[in-house]
């Protein structure tokens, strides 16, 4: 059992992830392509990212447990957006921080990445990047603009939640498999582990890669709950292609702008999400304003777009 307690200071203090940290996705990617128990999104995502894996993102699979665990240096904290800083920052982890969380779990006989990687080699660190950065690319990718409308969506549901019951509502409606009371929020695992907030708040991010809820808790840093996202309709892309008339009438991607700004974002963030360059996003985003669909606030020369009440009507949202 996972026991997080809250201070009256720790309700106030949840957060949202605007965007999946791009270290964390991969490495729950790698890990919904395990036989683990994944969400039923997980699975048919599997059913066709399986077959984009090589040889080469096989550094990435190497941290990767039978049980779906990752060590915490895989997902390090990360000052600036985007994957390159991301690998950046973790290829400069130090090579004692990798033997301590490794070590102790690995057997006697361990593969040959992994002992170069526990000495701190060069070329084992560049194997990692790359697999990580090949694996974003290949598995990850193609399916980017359906993984930003799921975070989006959820996010979307979420505010709703906050602004109608406030955050312990939204606690106590996070997943069925979560129980909150009294500044206890609950959920099952295989062992007991309890985590003390005392006023560090708590991040949330949907992941569609599981099918229950995960803490990450690092000494002086803010605890992150990854859980499974709400599941959208499944459609297969060639189906969305022919028979989505908002894609007709706008253009495939400008609707996937459209639709993962049920989250507002910044340009920055709209292009990770959909995997388009900055550059492409804004374009997209000018069309869009032009046309009555969002608006973009500036502030301190960052640009946040949000959808208008046309857009809401046009995506069949509830206003």
């Amino acid at each position: 059992m996972i026991r997080i307690h809250f201070t009256a200071a720790d309700v106030g203090r949840v957060t949202f992830l605007p965007e999946p940290e791009p270290l964390r996705q991969a490495a729950l990617a790698a890990r919904a392509l395990g036989a683990g128990q994944t969400s039923a999104t997980a699975r048919r995502w599997r059913r066709v990212a399986a077959s984009r894996v090589r040889p080469a993102m096989g550094p990435l699979f190497k941290l990767i447990s039978p049980t779906g665990q990752f060590p915490g240096f895989l997902t390090p904290q990360v000052d600036r957006a985007g994957l390159e800083s991301a690998i950046e920052c973790l290829l400069e982890t130090p090579a004692d921080l990798m033997r301590a969380e490794l070590a102790p779990h690995l057997p006697a006989e361990i593969h040959p990445f992994l002992r170069a990687l526990l000495r701190g080699q060069a070329d084992a660190r560049r194997a990692l990047g790359g697999a990580v950065r090949e694996f974003h690319r290949l598995v990850v990718g193609p399916s980017a603009i359906d993984l930003g409308r799921a975070h989006a969506a959820d996010l979307a549901i979420r505010s709703r939640t906050v602004l109608t019951g406030g955050s312990e509502e939204l606690l106590a409606t996070l997943h069925p498999k979560v129980a909150w009371q009294d500044g206890l929020l609950s959920f099952s695992m295989p062992f007991e582990y309890d985590v003390k907030l005392a006023g560090r708040g708590l991040r949330l991010c949907p992941s569609p890669f599981v099918s229950e809820c995960l803490i990450f808790d690092e000494p002086a840093v803010v605890p992150l709950l990854v859980y499974p996202a709400v599941a959208l309709p499944a459609v297969d892309s060639d189906e969305r292609d022919s028979a989505d008339a908002l894609a007709e009438l706008l253009g495939r991607t400008r609707a996937a702008v459209l639709r993962t700004l049920a989250a507002p974002a910044g340009t920055g963030q709209l292009a990770r999400r959909l995997n388009i360059s900055i550059a492409s996003a804004s374009e997209h985003a000018r069309v869009l304003r032009t046309a009555g669909l969002l608006t973009t606030d500036r502030s301190r020369g960052t640009a946040h777009h949000s959808l208008t009440p046309i857009a809401v009507q046009l995506l069949g949202m509830d206003c």
